[in-house]
């Protein structure tokens, strides 16, 4: 299975993580905000792939199926 990385929303997450890094002086706290934009933007990217799925579903359908 080969894994596809978005560069650049992969150097945003590291820039905000390296900015908290150093406003807070928290390694911990930068690596689990690090973290948590990592998971947020995998249910979010999920959420609108599932939403996208539904729609194209739908188009083609006249009437409900059971």
């Amino acid at each position: 299975m080969k894994i596809k990385i978005n560069w650049r929303r992969l150097l945003l997450f590291l820039t905000i993580s390296a900015g908290l890094l150093y406003v807070t002086q928290s390694a911990l706290m930068a690596i689990g905000i690090l973290l948590l934009l990592f998971v947020a933007d995998h249910l979010l990217a999920d959420y609108a792939d599932t939403q996208a799925r539904k729609k194209n579903n739908n188009h083609g359908e006249t009437g409900p199926t059971l």
